[in-house]
Protein backbone atom coordinates (compact mmCIF):
# COMPACT_ATOMS: atom_id res chain seq x y z
CA UNK A 1 0.00 0.00 0.00
CA UNK A 2 1.06 3.60 -0.47
CA UNK A 3 0.19 5.74 2.55
CA UNK A 4 -0.02 9.52 2.25
CA UNK A 5 -0.62 12.60 4.36
CA UNK A 6 -0.24 16.33 3.94
CA UNK A 7 2.63 17.30 6.24
CA UNK A 8 3.16 20.81 7.53
CA UNK A 9 0.82 23.77 7.43
CA UNK A 10 0.17 26.76 5.20
CA UNK A 11 2.82 27.38 2.56
CA UNK A 12 5.01 24.69 4.13
CA UNK A 13 2.34 22.02 3.57
CA UNK A 14 3.44 19.25 1.23
CA UNK A 15 2.35 15.69 0.43
CA UNK A 16 4.29 12.76 1.86
CA UNK A 17 3.71 9.23 0.51
CA UNK A 18 5.55 6.05 1.48
CA UNK A 19 5.03 2.36 0.71
CA UNK A 20 4.00 0.34 3.75
CA UNK A 21 3.02 -3.21 4.63
CA UNK A 22 -0.61 -3.36 5.67
CA UNK A 23 -3.21 -5.88 6.78
CA UNK A 24 -6.97 -5.83 7.05
CA UNK A 25 -8.57 -6.64 10.39
CA UNK A 26 -12.35 -6.69 10.12
CA UNK A 27 -13.46 -3.20 9.11
CA UNK A 28 -10.06 -1.62 9.76
CA UNK A 29 -6.72 -1.38 7.97
CA UNK A 30 -3.58 -1.87 10.06
CA UNK A 31 -0.41 0.11 9.32
CA UNK A 32 2.89 0.00 11.18
CA UNK A 33 6.38 1.41 11.31
CA UNK A 34 8.88 3.32 13.38
CA UNK A 35 7.58 5.78 15.99
CA UNK A 36 10.09 8.21 14.43
CA UNK A 37 8.17 8.14 11.12
CA UNK A 38 6.76 11.58 10.39
CA UNK A 39 3.87 10.00 8.52
CA UNK A 40 2.91 7.65 11.36
CA UNK A 41 3.32 10.37 13.99
CA UNK A 42 0.95 12.56 11.98
CA UNK A 43 -1.51 9.67 11.68
CA UNK A 44 -1.36 9.16 15.44
CA UNK A 45 -2.13 12.86 15.92
CA UNK A 46 -5.37 12.53 13.93
CA UNK A 47 -4.21 13.91 10.57
CA UNK A 48 -6.25 12.52 7.67
CA UNK A 49 -4.52 9.55 6.05
CA UNK A 50 -4.95 8.31 2.48
CA UNK A 51 -4.01 4.73 1.57
CA UNK A 52 -3.96 3.51 -2.02
CA UNK A 53 -3.42 0.08 -3.54
CA UNK A 54 -3.30 -0.65 -7.26
CA UNK A 55 -2.80 -3.83 -9.25
CA UNK A 56 -1.98 -3.20 -12.91
CA UNK A 57 -3.23 -6.07 -15.07
CA UNK A 58 -2.35 -4.90 -18.59
CA UNK A 59 -1.13 -2.04 -20.74
CA UNK A 60 -3.83 -1.03 -23.21
CA UNK A 61 -2.38 0.01 -26.58
CA UNK A 62 -4.80 1.90 -28.80
CA UNK A 63 -4.51 3.32 -32.29
CA UNK A 64 -3.87 6.80 -30.89
CA UNK A 65 -1.86 7.96 -27.91
CA UNK A 66 -4.95 9.65 -26.51
CA UNK A 67 -6.69 6.30 -25.97
CA UNK A 68 -3.73 4.38 -24.50
CA UNK A 69 -4.56 3.22 -20.99
CA UNK A 70 -4.08 0.37 -18.55
CA UNK A 71 -6.33 -2.26 -17.06
CA UNK A 72 -6.16 -2.13 -13.29
CA UNK A 73 -7.90 -2.61 -9.96
CA UNK A 74 -7.50 0.19 -7.44
CA UNK A 75 -8.70 0.97 -3.93
CA UNK A 76 -8.45 4.24 -1.99
CA UNK A 77 -9.08 4.43 1.77
CA UNK A 78 -9.27 7.78 3.57
CA UNK A 79 -9.83 8.69 7.19
CA UNK A 80 -8.38 9.45 10.59
CA UNK A 81 -6.28 6.66 12.04
CA UNK A 82 -5.96 5.83 15.72
CA UNK A 83 -2.96 4.38 17.48
CA UNK A 84 -3.25 0.89 18.94
CA UNK A 85 -1.82 1.30 22.44
CA UNK A 86 -3.17 -1.74 24.30
CA UNK A 87 -0.23 -4.16 24.51
CA UNK A 88 -2.18 -7.34 23.67
CA UNK A 89 -4.02 -5.63 20.80
CA UNK A 90 -0.73 -4.25 19.46
CA UNK A 91 0.98 -7.66 19.52
CA UNK A 92 -2.08 -9.20 17.82
CA UNK A 93 -1.94 -6.47 15.15
CA UNK A 94 1.77 -7.10 14.55
CA UNK A 95 1.06 -10.83 14.18
CA UNK A 96 -1.76 -10.06 11.74
CA UNK A 97 0.63 -7.95 9.63
CA UNK A 98 3.13 -10.83 9.45
CA UNK A 99 0.37 -13.35 8.67
CA UNK A 100 -1.00 -11.11 5.92
CA UNK A 101 2.41 -11.12 4.25
CA UNK A 102 3.22 -14.83 4.77
CA UNK A 103 0.44 -17.02 6.20
CA UNK A 104 1.78 -19.44 8.81
CA UNK A 105 4.91 -17.40 9.53
CA UNK A 106 4.10 -16.42 13.13
CA UNK A 107 4.02 -20.10 14.12
CA UNK A 108 7.63 -20.41 12.92
CA UNK A 109 9.21 -17.30 14.43
CA UNK A 110 9.68 -16.05 17.97
CA UNK A 111 7.16 -13.56 19.35
CA UNK A 112 8.16 -9.88 19.30
CA UNK A 113 10.26 -8.69 22.23
CA UNK A 114 9.06 -5.89 24.50
CA UNK A 115 11.67 -3.64 22.88
CA UNK A 116 10.32 -4.45 19.40
CA UNK A 117 6.72 -3.82 20.48
CA UNK A 118 7.72 -0.51 22.08
CA UNK A 119 9.74 0.37 18.96
CA UNK A 120 6.77 -0.06 16.62
CA UNK A 121 3.88 2.32 16.10
CA UNK A 122 0.69 0.60 14.91
CA UNK A 123 -2.21 2.57 13.46
CA UNK A 124 -5.74 1.37 12.81
CA UNK A 125 -7.61 3.08 9.97
CA UNK A 126 -11.39 2.53 9.72
CA UNK A 127 -12.67 1.39 6.34
CA UNK A 128 -15.49 3.94 6.47
CA UNK A 129 -14.48 6.00 3.44
CA UNK A 130 -13.31 3.78 0.58
CA UNK A 131 -13.56 3.83 -3.17
CA UNK A 132 -12.69 1.32 -5.84
CA UNK A 133 -11.98 1.86 -9.51
CA UNK A 134 -11.48 -0.83 -12.14
CA UNK A 135 -10.69 -0.73 -15.84
CA UNK A 136 -10.87 -3.89 -17.94
CA UNK A 137 -11.12 -4.69 -21.60
CA UNK A 138 -9.59 -3.75 -24.93
CA UNK A 139 -8.68 -0.30 -26.20
CA UNK A 140 -11.54 2.03 -27.00
CA UNK A 141 -10.57 3.76 -30.23
CA UNK A 142 -12.35 6.48 -32.15
CA UNK A 143 -14.20 5.13 -35.20
CA UNK A 144 -12.00 7.23 -37.50
CA UNK A 145 -8.89 5.33 -36.26
CA UNK A 146 -10.26 1.79 -36.66
CA UNK A 147 -8.87 1.35 -40.20
CA UNK A 148 -5.37 2.57 -39.27
CA UNK A 149 -2.59 0.05 -39.94
CA UNK A 150 -1.52 0.05 -36.28
CA UNK A 151 -1.40 -2.86 -33.86
CA UNK A 152 -3.77 -2.37 -30.93
CA UNK A 153 -4.52 -4.63 -28.00
CA UNK A 154 -3.36 -5.61 -24.53
CA UNK A 155 0.03 -6.39 -23.03
CA UNK A 156 -0.81 -8.47 -19.94
CA UNK A 157 1.37 -7.79 -16.90
CA UNK A 158 2.07 -10.14 -14.00
CA UNK A 159 4.03 -10.05 -10.78
CA UNK A 160 5.72 -13.39 -10.31
CA UNK A 161 7.11 -15.19 -7.31
CA UNK A 162 10.62 -16.57 -7.60
CA UNK A 163 12.26 -19.40 -5.74
CA UNK A 164 13.04 -18.59 -2.07
CA UNK A 165 16.64 -17.43 -1.51
CA UNK A 166 18.03 -18.29 1.95
CA UNK A 167 20.25 -15.86 3.78
CA UNK A 168 23.83 -16.89 4.64
CA UNK A 169 22.98 -18.10 8.16
CA UNK A 170 20.15 -20.32 6.86
CA UNK A 171 22.41 -22.08 4.39
CA UNK A 172 20.87 -25.07 2.66
CA UNK A 173 18.16 -25.76 5.26
CA UNK A 174 14.88 -27.12 3.90
CA UNK A 175 12.46 -24.41 2.85
CA UNK A 176 9.45 -24.61 5.23
CA UNK A 177 6.00 -25.25 3.79
CA UNK A 178 4.63 -21.78 4.54
CA UNK A 179 7.50 -20.30 2.47
CA UNK A 180 7.40 -22.92 -0.30
CA UNK A 181 3.68 -22.12 -0.59
CA UNK A 182 4.71 -18.86 -2.25
CA UNK A 183 6.97 -20.38 -4.89
CA UNK A 184 4.36 -22.99 -5.88
CA UNK A 185 2.03 -20.16 -6.88
CA UNK A 186 -0.72 -21.35 -4.55
CA UNK A 187 -1.28 -17.93 -3.07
Amino acid sequence: AHVGIVAGEGEAAHPVVIPMLHARHGDRLLLHGSPASRLLRAGRAGVQVCVTMTLVDALVLARSGFHHSMNYRSVVVMGAATEITDHADKVAALDRLVEHAVPGRTAQIRPPTEKEVAGTLVLSLPLDECSMKVRTGPPIDDEVDMDADVWAGLIPLRVGVGEPVPDEATGDATVPGHVAFWSRGDR
